[in-house]
C-alpha cells in the first residue's frame, strides 16, 4: 500500500509530503491546480521516463521519494530479497532529476537502474489513465487485459519459454539447410584437402628433425675438414699433447731444486689430461660423419613436400600436423550432417507439439476466463447506465503463432437489443467509449493482484446517477485495495473514504501547488464547488452535504 509521497521542486511544487489512507480516496481540484503533477510525481518513483522539463525553475534537482507498506505484500518481499534490496521494514522508491535531464533512482537507499524501479513498481501500483479507452482498441491490449484477469502467469511464462525453444530449433535447422545447399562441393574439396594431406603424411616434429639433418649432412665435408686438423694439431706428431709431455719432462728433472714449480707441473698434467679428451670427442665425432649424397637428397626432398604444402594453406610448415586435423574433423562433421539434419527436423516436431500443447492449455484457460470476464464486463455496462448492453470476449485463432499463445483476442459489444456484438471500435461513440472502458476497468480491478489501483480521470464523459454507480462501485473495491481516483465528478469524490484537495496558490510572485486532506465540513465545501460552478449557494452546500452523508452511510468498511 502506498503510505506516503514526499515531492520537492517537481514542476509547481516546492515542498510536500502526502499521506496516504487505504480504502478509496479522492483527489479533487481546479483544473490547472496540478493534479497531472502528483502523477507525474508517482511515475518518476515508478521508474518512467525522467522529464527535466519537470524540475521546477532555479532549483538543482527534482526529488521524489514514494513509501509503501508491504507487510502483506509476499511477491515484493521476495523480488527485494532476490535482488538484495531488502534492508527496511517498509519499502522506499526515489527518484531525483536534474535541470540537464540527469536522473538517480534508488531502492531503500540504494542505487540502481530506473529499469529496476519499473519492475518493482509493476508490483505496487496500476494506473488506470483517462485516455486508456483508447489502446482498448488493440487486440493486443484486449489479449493482455483477459491474461490479466485470468491470472494464469504460469501458463504464459510456459508458452513463451517453448515458443522460444521452437524457435531456436527451427533456426538451427536453417542453418544445417544452408550448409546443405552447397553440400557437394564442400565435400569435394575437404575429400581432396584430406588426401592431399595424407599423401604427405606430416609426423609430429617431424619438420625440425629434418632440418636439423639437412643442415648436418649439407655441411658434413667441412665438419670432417675441420676434425681431422683439429685432431692432428692435438695427437699428431709436435702436437699439443707431444709438446705439454715435453714440457711436464722438463719441469719434473728440477722440481726437486724449485719445489714452487709442483703447482705448476700439476697444473700442466691437468691440461694435458683434458686436451687429450677433446682429442678423443673429435675423433669420435669424426667417426659418426658420412658423406651420403642420397640421404640428403632424400631429405631435401621431403622437406620441399613439406614447405609446399604448408605454403600453398599458408601455415608455417611445423603447423601442418595440426592443419590436417582441422581438415579431418571438418569431414567428419560434414560427412554427418544428414544425421544432424534428421536429428534437428525430430527435434523441430517435438519442440512444435511441446508449444502446441503449452498453447493449447493457454488457450483452454482463456475462453473459460472469457465467458467470465465477459459475463462480469456486461453487468458492469448495466450498472453503468447501458442497461440493454452486451459484452463479449472472442477468442479465433492466429495464422502465424508467436510467443503469447495461438489466440488473438476481439472485444464485442452492443449497446442495443437485439443487435449482435461487434467490435469495440466500430460501434462504440466516444460517451460509450467512455463508460464501457470504466465497466472493464472496474471489472479487471477486482481480481487485480496489485495493492494500489489509481484512476485518473475515467469518469470523463459520465454525469447524473451513473456516476453514483461509479463512486459506490469504487467505494466498494476500497473494501480490498487501495484506490486512488482523480476525479471531477462529486458524485464520484463523496464516495471516497478520504479526500484530498489540490490547490494553486501563488505568493511573492511564485505559483505553488499543494494539497489539503479535508475534514467533513471542507469536503462539504469542496462538494459544493464541483457542483456548483462559479458562484457556491447555501442551497448548494446543502446538497453537497445531503450527498456525502448519503454516500458514506450507504456504506459499512469490513473489518
Amino acid at each position: 500500500m502506498l503510505q506516503e509521497l514526499t515531492i520537492q521542486n517537481l514542476a509547481l511544487i516546492e515542498k510536500l509530503q502526502l499521506n496516504f489512507h487505504s480504502g478509496f480516496s479522492t483527489l479533487t481540484g481546479e483544473t490547472g491546480a496540478g493534479k497531472s503533477i502528483l502523477l507525474d510525481a508517482l511515475g518518476l518513483s515508478l521508474g518512467e521516463r525522467a522529464d527535466s522539463s519537470l524540475v521546477r525553475h532555479n532549483t538543482p534537482r527534482a526529488d521524489v521519494t514514494a513509501q509503501f507498506n508491504i507487510e502483506a505484500l509476499p511477491a515484493v518481499q521476495n523480488w527485494l530479497t532476490e535482488y538484495e534490496l531488502d534492508d527496511e521494514q517498509d519499502c522506499f522508491l526515489r527518484r531525483t532529476v536534474t535541470p540537464e535531464g540527469r536522473s538517480k533512482a534508488y531502492i531503500n537507499s540504494r542505487p540502481v537502474p530506473a529499469s529496476q524501479l519499473k519492475q518493482l513498481g509493476n508490483l505496487l501500483i496500476d494506473i488506470h489513465g483517462q485516455h486508456e479507452h483508447q489502446s482498448l482498441l488493440s487486440n493486443l491490449k484486449q489479449l493482455e487485459l483477459l491474461d490479466a484477469y485470468a491470472v494464469h502467469p504460469n501458463l504464459i511464462a510456459q508458452c513463451k519459454q517453448h515458443y522460444q525453444a521452437w524457435k531456436n530449433i527451427q533456426q538451427q535447422l536453417k542453418t544445417l539447410q544452408d550448409n546443405q545447399a552447397d553440400y557437394q562441393s564442400k565435400l569435394e574439396l575437404l575429400t581432396f584437402q584430406n588426401t592431399e594431406f595424407n599423401d604427405i603424411a606430416p609426423q609430429k616434429g617431424e619438420f625440425e628433425a629434418l632440418s636439423e639433418e639437412q643442415t648436418k649432412l649439407s655441411h658434413a665435408s667441412e665438419i670432417q675438414t675441420a676434425c681431422q686438423t683439429s685432431y692432428e694439431l692435438i695427437e699428431g706428431d709436435s702436437g699439443v699433447s707431444e709438446r705439454l709431455n715435453q714440457a711436464i719432462y722438463a719441469l719434473e728433472s728440477i722440481v726437486e731444486y724449485s719445489p714452487n714449480l709442483q703447482a705448476t707441473v700439476t697444473q700442466l698434467n691437468s691440461v694435458l689430461i683434458e686436451t687429450q679428451e677433446a682429442a678423443s670427442d673429435i675423433q669420435e665425432h669424426l667417426s659418426h660423419i658420412e658423406l651420403d649424397p642420397a640421404q640428403l637428397n632424400e631429405i631435401e626432398e621431403r622437406l620441399s613436400q613439406l614447405f609446399g604444402l604448408a605454403k600453398k594453406y599458408t601455415i608455417e610448415p611445423s603447423e601442418l600436423l595440426e592443419k590436417q586435423q582441422q581438415l579431418q574433423q571438418a569431414l567428419k562433421a560434414l560427412t554427418q550432417a544428414d544425421h544432424s539434419l534428421e536429428k534437428c527436423t525430430q527435434e523441430l516436431e517435438q519442440a512444435w507439439q511441446t508449444y502446441q500443447a503449452s498453447a493449447k492449455a493457454l488457450q483452454t484457460s482463456r475462453q473459460k476466463f472469457a465467458q467470465k470476464l465477459s459475463a462480469r464486463i456486461t453487468e458492469a455496462m448495466h450498472t453503468l447506465g447501458m442497461p440493454n448492453g452486451l459484452f463479449q470476449v472472442s477468442l479465433t485463432e492466429l495464422d502465424t503463432p508467436n510467443a503469447t499463445g495461438l489466440d488473438k483476442a476481439s472485444f464485442l459489444v452492443t449497446a442495443n437489443k437485439g443487435q449482435p456484438p461487434q467490435p469495440l471500435a466500430k460501434v462504440a461513440s466516444g460517451g460509450e467509449l467512455s463508460r464501457i472502458s470504466l465497466a472493464i476497468q472496474v471489472a479487471t480491478a477486482e481480481v487485480a493482484s496489485l495493492p494500489t489501483l489509481i484512476f485518473d480521470e475515467v469518469d470523463v464523459g459520465i454525469g447524473g446517477g451513473i456516476a453514483e454507480v461509479v463512486g459506490k462501485k469504487m467505494q466498494q473495491l476500497g473494501q480490498y485495495k487501495q484506490i486512488l481516483s482523480i476525479t471531477h465528478l462529486a458524485q464520484v469524490a463523496s464516495h471516497g473514504h478520504n479526500h484530498l484537495r489540490i490547490e494553486k496558490q501563488t505568493q511573492n510572485e511564485q505559483t505553488y501547488t499543494q494539497v489539503v486532506e479535508l475534514n467533513p465540513t471542507q469536503r462539504i465545501e469542496e462538494l459544493a464547488r464541483m457542483m456548483g460552478g462559479l458562484t457556491v449557494t447555501e442551497q448548494t452546500r446543502n446538497h453537497a452535504k445531503e450527498m456525502l452523508e448519503n454516500a458514506q452511510s450507504s456504506f459499512t468498511r469490513s473489518p
